[in-house]
């Protein structure tokens, strides 16, 4: 059970990075967010830049990196745990990783699309970490 509600969480992980890795930096960011939710601390997972990729439905299909689970897999757990997954709101308008004109209905389903003032009021006292990857 998370012992903070998720206006704060205790784990902010914020994901940059997109394919150009072949998923490993969002694998890895998904496995540390899951593992903080399994060890019952409340954890949100900001994608911004050319992490915002990820929030797209069938953007992780066939992401594996050695020693993981596939990528697809860590997301959906990280939904079914209670995670948060906010999308950078200027990202999903003016960045390149969404075609503007197909964004509603493309986005995972329990994605937010938030600004980035909601995920500064979610760094809170308590809070034990931000990662960055």
């Amino acid at each position: 059970m998370n012992t903070t509600d998720s206006t704060h969480p205790q784990a902010l992980v914020v994901l940059t990075s997109g394919k150009q890795d072949r998923g490993t930096r969002a694998t890895l960011a998904f496995a540390w967010a899951c593992t903080s939710l399994a060890l019952g601390k409340s954890s949100a997972l900001y994608l911004t830049m050319e992490g915002t990729l990820w929030a797209m439905k069938e953007s992780a299909a066939g992401v594996r990196v050695d020693g993981f689970e596939p990528l697809q897999e860590y997301i959906e757990q990280f939904l079914l745990l209670g995670g948060e997954l906010l999308v950078c709101a200027p990202c999903s308008e003016y960045y390149c990783c969404f075609d503007r004109d197909k964004l509603d209905g493309s986005l995972i389903e329990g994605c937010k699309v938030v600004g980035l003032s909601t995920v500064v009021g979610k760094i809170a006292p308590g809070s034990t970490s931000v990662v960055t990857f």
